[in-house]
């Protein structure tokens, strides 16, 4: 997948135009593989396309036009809880969003998600897809707010 992905087409009007997705980070306390974050990280930006919501998203460290670099923003995800097993029966995270200017690193929102807010169940791939689209729905809600 490249360094940017075309938001879908729909009857919102994007609210920012560009996206930086940085890399999804964890409490110390979180004991999660890379694997999972990766594959969290994967899905956040997949689904953050769909949402309408940002033109472009870009992932950690991708290339921004110049001409919309002024303009770009920065979503960081911090999973702070996972609380249930890694594989198998429900389990659910607690995470930490903040979303800033990337010009500036003006806080433009921060909010956390509260447990059992994202569900996530079946196998490490099946939950690291579900924590990426539980992130994407929630940044979604609170700036549609």
């Amino acid at each position: 997948m490249g360094s940017g992905m075309a938001a879908a087409k729909g009857n919102d009007q994007p609210k920012y135009k560009v996206v930086e997705v940085k890399h999804l980070t964890k409490a110390d306390s979180v004991d999660l593989p890379a694997e999972y974050l990766n594959g969290a990280y994967d899905s956040l930006r997949e689904e953050l396309a769909k949402t309408g919501v940002f033109v472009t998203v870009v992932e950690d460290g991708g290339a921004i036009p110049d001409a919309d670099a002024a303009s770009a923003v920065v979503l960081e995800c911090k999973i702070t809880k996972f609380h249930g097993p890694l594989m198998g029966n429900q389990s659910y995270v607690v995470a930490e969003v903040m979303l800033s200017n990337r010009s500036d690193h003006k806080l433009i929102m921060q909010f956390t998600i509260p447990d059992h807010y994202i569900q996530v169940k079946g196998d490490l791939g099946n939950k690291a897809k579900d924590t990426g689209e539980g992130l994407a729905y929630w940044v979604k809600h609170n700036l549609k707010k």
